[in-house]
């Protein structure tokens, strides 16, 4: 991942920092096991999944020593190992991040980013923590969302996990199909649509369903599931996306 991408990355998860995390009565399933319910509802071939771990930490700019400190801790945490540590510094910004193989076996790349804000815009300095994981395997992606919920939260209580699944479906699905998988797939779930976005070739669904332990709420209305169909022609193959709470990636 680029030093652009990773700026732009962590600036666009920032955005979740106005949502509140609200706790559930007793869970039914979680949240792996939704998604996987939704793919395996949907006919969809799990190619990969993503975890990530978000938190703001102090409203200020830290210099680069400390931003190393906070950096080695965590990579202590996870018990990553030799991996090379990039910097990179710029007028607005400045970054590390180190990438490398986990204690508990998948490889981990953590960001650390700091922003010394902007009196005029009114916008106050932060810093933020990123920790992404990747893994084809839905077992594997599970052990780390527990691994990083015992390890990183009580790190930074603040944080947030999110991962989603990425699948496929053979052949083209039209739209009318894909919407009708889309609802399928949520009614396995019990989940109700709070907000849908959708084009020719692409249907995207945020919804809410009483079967999860947690979710999430913007101006009060609650959402916990993400789910994102679209076709690529190029590959002829209709790929779908799941994620709790929102898909982090592009789609």
């Amino acid at each position: 991942m680029n030093r652009t991408k990773i700026i732009v990355l962590v600036l666009l998860i920032g955005l979740m920092v106005v949502v509140l995390q609200q706790k559930e009565e007793e869970p039914v399933l979680t949240e792996m096991e939704a998604l996987e319910t939704i793919f395996n509802t949907a006919g969809a071939s799990v190619v990969e999944g993503e975890v990530q771990f978000y938190a703001a930490l102090e409203s200020r700019y830290y210099t680069m020593d400390e931003l190393e400190s906070i950096l080695l801790e965590v990579a202590d945490l996870l018990g990553i190992e030799g991996g090379p540590v990039d910097r990179g510094e710029g007028e607005s910004f400045r970054v590390l991040d180190v990438y490398g193989e986990t204690a508990f076996g998948p490889k981990a790349h953590v960001v650390l980013q700091s922003n010394p804000g902007d009196k005029e815009y009114d916008i106050d300095p932060q810093t933020y923590l990123l920790i992404i994981c990747r893994d084809e395997s839905v077992s594997e992606l599970a052990t780390i969302i527990s691994r990083l919920e015992e390890i990183v939260i009580p790190y930074a209580p603040s944080g947030q996990l999110s991962f989603y699944l990425t699948g496929e479906i053979p052949a083209r699905q039209t739209k009318g199909e894909m919407e009708s998988l889309a609802e399928r797939a949520l009614s396995a779930v019990r989940g109700s649509v709070v907000e849908g976005m959708e084009d020719e070739q692409m249907v995207s669904l945020t919804a809410y369903t009483p079967m999860l332990g947690r979710s999430m709420a913007i101006d009060d209305e609650k959402f916990n599931l993400n789910l994102a169909l679209r076709y690529d022609d190029y590959n002829d193959t209709t790929i779908l996306w799941a994620g709790f709470p929102l898909i982090h990636g592009t789609y």
